[in-house]
């Protein structure tokens, strides 16, 4: 099936975060990760993976020196009035 492209417009904030997100997940690392019974398909990695390879060909903070620091002030932005919200509410 092959259906019209749909835009999804993020602000630099939500950009920068979900890159990072999605930039950790992909590492290697001991760090959290979702589990794989997270996902139905893996198609579904496949979808988020090619977001990232997005994000990364439109960002240019995660190649500065003070990215770090970028995020983490793009998350205290975010977090306003959120500070207790998880995925299920």
């Amino acid at each position: 099936m092959d259906e019209q492209p749909v835009t999804i417009t993020l602000d630099g904030d939500r950009a920068i975060v979900l890159s990072d997100l999605l930039s950790r997940w992909e590492q290697p690392s001991d760090g959290p990760f979702p589990a794989n019974e997270c996902f139905e398909s893996p198609a579904e990695i496949r979808v988020l993976v090619d977001l990232l390879r997005d994000l990364e060909s439109s960002l240019v903070a995660p190649f500065r020196s003070d990215y770090a620091e970028l995020v983490e002030q793009a998350r205290a932005r975010l977090t306003v009035g959120f500070e207790d919200m998880t995925l299920r509410v």
